[in-house]
């Protein structure tokens, strides 16, 4: 048997790139979507919070039956709240989603206070709808401040120390730094890094497995001097080359947008730069390598590009669903997971964002699942190669 040729593996990756840069329609649609999708969702985010930010400090209550309480009133607008009358039907307004809160004070509010009871207002509201959360939540918080001044006049009245209805003084302590509050809404650029790492090379392998063996191009190359794990190796590494070309464009894009885009202020710094953009290079390396390496194996299976793609698509919603379970999980992550492959790139991309060290012993865990599965699909796509069946239909 020949030896191992680099020259024939750099042959047959030549060749792929070629025919895979042949169809540029779809290599522009891939390029263009990885170095804009990522930007244009965290401009999007980022104007979101911005404009919720805005309404919580641009206050406009609706208040009906405001005769009732005037010193609430005088409360409120001196926090600068834009106080209006809450028009007819107003319930109905909410559902609609026209208005986001209205203050109802109950027209016994007056008796009430007179015989020293506890006054009743209402804050009605639809909590369902996302864009009127900053509004009653800042509704909220004014009425539970004016109930704490209230309830300090009325002990002072009394002769009696505020205090002593106050006997756990909570002080709160946040350990976060500006980067870590940054990287909260951050978090989407770990996971399109992720995201792009996985499927950047989907449309490659594709063509290069199920697509050759439609278009019967297939034969010809397994009748060339090549030994399978040549081939399996060439196509493995063109694969490679535009998945690390897709990842490289999406980072490129967040970092482009976060630098040199006129994002509006949020009150958090985001720090992704140089530095940032290596590291996450250097995490993502191993799914760079990896999941090619699943993606040709698991393409070369399908009789059919239609059925190649079916596998694929499940592969990738397995693997892209792993990212979306740490992103939920409430608890710190148990320590196995620094070995499960994309898990343990996802913490590592978290932790650079935050501004931490990257520990060496995980960084050399996360390499070491991905090498051997990545051997384990080259060698197992070779003998798919190696095989008659993989010319029939």
């Amino acid at each position: 048997m020949n030896p191992l040729s680099l020259a024939r593996i750099a042959t047959i990756v030549r060749k792929e790139i070629v025919d895979t840069w042949r169809d540029r329609r779809t290599i522009l649609v891939t390029l263009a979507t990885a170095i804009a999708a990522g930007p244009i969702l965290l401009v999007l985010m980022l104007n979101l919070i911005a404009s919720q930010a805005d309404k919580a400090r641009d206050l406009r209550l609706p208040v009906a039956g405001r005769e009732h309480a005037p010193a609430l009133i005088a409360f409120l607008e001196r926090q600068q709240v834009t106080l209006t009358p809450a028009p007819p039907g107003f319930e109905q307004r909410i559902r609609d989603g026209v208005l986001d809160v209205v203050l109802e004070i109950d027209p016994a509010f007056g008796d009430d206070v007179a015989r020293g009871k506890a006054a009743t207002v209402r804050l009605v509201y639809d909590r369902s709808r996302d864009r009127a959360r900053s509004s009653i939540g800042e509704a909220e918080a004014l009425l539970r401040a004016y109930a704490r001044e209230w309830g300090r006049g009325r002990l002072l009245l009394r002769g009696i120390a505020p205090e002593v209805g106050m006997p756990l003084s909570v002080e709160a302590r946040d350990l976060s730094t500006p980067q870590s509050q940054g990287s909260l809404i951050l978090f989407m650029v770990a996971f399109y890094g992720l995201f792009a790492a996985v499927v950047g090379g989907m449309a490659a392998a594709l063509d290069t497995t199920a697509g050759e063996r439609e278009r019967a191009s297939l034969e010809p190359l397994l009748t060339t001097p090549a030994l399978p794990l040549e081939l399996a190796a060439g196509k493995w590494l063109a694969v490679c080359a535009l998945n690390a070309l897709v990842v490289v464009m999406t980072l490129s894009g967040f970092y482009l947008t976060l630098r040199y885009a006129p994002l509006p202020s949020v009150g958090i710094p985001f720090l992704f730069g140089l530095a940032e953009f290596a590291r996450f290079v250097v995490v993502l390396l191993p799914l760079i390598l990896f999941v090619p390496a699943i993606l040709v194996y698991v393409g070369c299976r399908g009789r059919t590009f239609k059925e190649a793609q079916s596998n694929l698509s499940l592969v990738l919603f397995v693997v892209s669903m792993l990212p979306m379970v740490q992103m939920f999980l409430q608890r710190k992550e148990p320590p196995w997971l620094a070995w499960v492959p994309v898990s343990s790139q996802y913490a590592l991309l978290t932790r650079a964002l935050r501004g931490e060290a990257l520990p060496a012993l995980e960084m050399a865990q996360a390499y070491v699942a991905p090498a051997l599965l990545t051997v384990g699909a080259l060698l197992l796509f070779a003998r798919l190669l190696s095989r008659e069946s993989v010319l029939k239909a």
